[in-house]
């Protein structure tokens, strides 16, 4: 009896060690979830591609120039906006990259790559013709 009792209680304390993880609400992480547009609103997303050459052994300071010039042009993104089609609009994710390569064997060069997602309240006349 004992040789069955062993295997058992080993497997109901398997089991009781995945509980925490089984009784998680998957739906509430973000990734799954994505936030949710009010009524009325759009998403609008802009890609943003910037380059520089990099002089030798001032990759560091060049890079985070180029992040600044990033975060300029995508914060600048809503003001664009709202210059032109839209009464509302708020930077809802960001998302961006760097890298330094020698393609061309003419130098380094800094690549900053990224996306700005907004939503988007449009102008009445804008909002009427799509």
């Amino acid at each position: 009896m004992t040789r069955f009792l062993m295997p058992a209680t080993l497997g109901l304390l398997l089991a009781a060690t995945t509980l925490p993880a089984l009784a998680q609400n998957f739906q509430n992480l973000p990734l799954r979830n994505p936030r949710q547009l009010p009524d009325g609103y759009i998403s609008v997303q802009s890609g943003i591609s910037l380059s520089y050459s990099v002089p030798d052994g001032d990759n560091e300071e060049q890079q985070e120039k180029a992040l600044k010039s990033f975060y300029k042009i995508a914060a600048s993104s809503c003001g664009t906006l709202l210059a032109t089609i839209a009464d509302a609009c708020e930077i809802s994710a960001m998302s961006s990259n760097t890298s330094v390569n020698n393609f061309d064997g003419r130098g380094l060069k800094l690549s900053v790559n990224g996306q700005v997602t907004m939503s988007v309240k449009l102008k009445p006349s804008t909002a009427s013709t799509k």
